[in-house]
């Protein structure tokens, strides 16, 4: 889920000429911002967060309080995988 700041289209194609075989991996959503009726149906003004993007923006803020992850100091992939799994447990 990217915010209105990102540009999906340059990703894209920035990606595709580093590591052509990602797009098979990954994909780029832009997530709708609330519309003004839809902020008043909810009683609210200014900013709202979106549901979807706090979800992703809260998992980055928990990799980024362990301390452990701060450098990549694991021999294989897996040993760095755990590491990220016991960060969210």
């Amino acid at each position: 889920m990217l915010d209105h700041g990102y540009h999906p289209d340059k990703l894209i194609a920035a990606l595709q000429q580093l590591y052509p075989q990602i797009m098979t991996k990954i994909r780029f959503e832009l997530d709708p911002k609330p519309t003004k009726a839809q902020k008043a149906a909810q009683g609210k003004t200014g900013f709202v967060p979106v549901a979807t993007r706090w979800v992703v923006e809260r998992s980055n803020a928990w990799m980024e309080r362990c301390k452990s992850l701060i450098k990549n100091f694991e021999r294989t992939l897996d040993h760095a995988t755990a590491k990220l799994n016991l960060c969210f447990i």
